[in-house]
């Protein structure tokens, strides 16, 4: 089928999930979107993958964000123009949409490029059984008459042998104000939709502020470093709210 010049077509088996992944995302390295599109089975040459971002670049679906500096790799943002594209797709999101007031900023860039490195390690591992990123959670608070008592960073599903088992994750980049900790601890001890919740953190400092934030709070909630977890993942030593060591795998158990 021959398109007018300068029409622009998406692809719905190679450009859409490209898409789709980079507004669940927030922000994507070019590396790492191409290993979730290999990983989703959409795209496995990366010359191929290469044309299709630039295509999607230029088009005005992507931008590169110019401001994100020591990755080593262009980091990218779906634009409005790439959302609205989205949902003439049938993918629409109610919490981020084509007419969201505000896009994520840029300071949100290395929050969710270390979300995007978790994600990707537990999938090249074959633990990963599904993975709700933070838009897709808030989109399922607002509507489910059930909803999770926290936009979590993402809800996982993780294989224990032969079954699958459910956490939510936060990863705290920086640390939040004494009135915001008490709402979210308030939150979390109201949590019946999920047994367990992961806090990751870039260093032991965070880890420490937030077992004293969190100190008792009933249920399973534990504590450990990103860049361990992305290596050692479910059997990641982690420290619980009650102050006691453990492997991560026994809190899911």
């Amino acid at each position: 089928m021959r398109f007018a010049k300068g029409s622009f077509v998406l692809s719905v088996e190679r450009d859409v999930p490209l898409l789709r992944q980079a507004r669940n995302s927030k922000f994507v390295s070019h590396g790492q979107l191409f290993e979730y599109m290999k990983i989703g089975g959409f795209d496995h040459s990366r010359n191929s993958f290469n044309w299709r971002v630039k295509r999607l670049v230029d088009s005005g679906a992507l931008i590169v964000c110019p401001k994100v500096l020591g990755v080593n790799s262009a980091v990218y943002q779906i634009t409005r123009a790439g959302i609205a594209a989205l949902e003439y797709h049938g993918e629409f999101s109610t919490v981020f949409h084509s007419g969201t007031d505000h896009l994520p900023h840029t300071s949100q860039a290395f929050h969710a490029l270390e979300l995007n490195a978790i994600q990707l390690a537990l999938a090249r591992s074959n633990l990963l059984a599904g993975w709700q990123s933070e838009i897709e959670v808030a989109s399922y608070n607002v509507l489910s008459r059930l909803p999770y008592s926290k936009d979590y960073d993402a809800i996982v599903d993780v294989w224990l042998g032969e079954n699958t088992v459910r956490f939510a994750l936060e990863y705290e980049r920086t640390p939040k104000g004494q009135r915001e900790y008490q709402a979210i601890r308030e939150a979390l001890e109201t949590e019946s939709q999920v047994g367990c919740i992961l806090y990751l953190t870039p260093n032991t400092e965070m880890i420490v502020r937030l077992a004293r934030q969190f100190d008792s709070l009933r249920g399973k909630l534990a504590f450990a470093d990103a860049r361990t977890f992305t290596t050692e993942l479910l059997d990641t030593r982690v420290l619980t709210a009650q102050g006691q060591p453990a492997v991560f795998r026994s809190l899911l158990q």
